[in-house]
């Protein structure tokens, strides 16, 4: 982290418990999207849910592990297309569409735009 703390930071900085709080958060939604997806036998939303969690742990790689705050952006940006796919497989329930929603949104509204300034600021 030592390497995150030495990085010029975007005026739209969170502070890190913020990060951490929206990380714990993140956990707890999808806990639900993958316990109603087994419950209800929907396996292709599980699927798409597995492959979004391995998706954020490859990103917490590329960004943390590589120090890179290029493949961050890219990362990230491409973690929104199976973040999307899982969004529209659970269109049809409800609990899952509003448990994923606000990090969907999060994703698109923040961490886009924070990774790409992060990036911009420090080449």
């Amino acid at each position: 982290m030592e390497w995150f703390a030495s990085l010029r930071r975007p005026k739209m900085q969170l502070p890190m418990p913020g990060f951490y709080a929206v990380g714990g958060t993140y956990y707890l939604l999808m806990l639900v999207v993958v316990h109603r997806a087994l419950a209800s036998g929907d396996k292709d939303s599980y699927r798409r849910a597995m492959v979004v969690l391995a998706g954020n742990e490859l990103w917490n790689l590329l960004f943390f592990g590589r120090r890179s705050t290029r493949a961050g952006f890219l990362g990230i940006v491409a973690f929104t297309v199976p973040l999307l796919r899982l969004q529209a497989s659970v269109a049809t329930d409800p609990v899952s569409t509003l448990a994923l929603s606000p990090y969907t949104l999060w994703v698109i509204g923040y961490d886009i735009p924070w990774t790409y300034q992060l990036w911009r600021l420090n080449p």
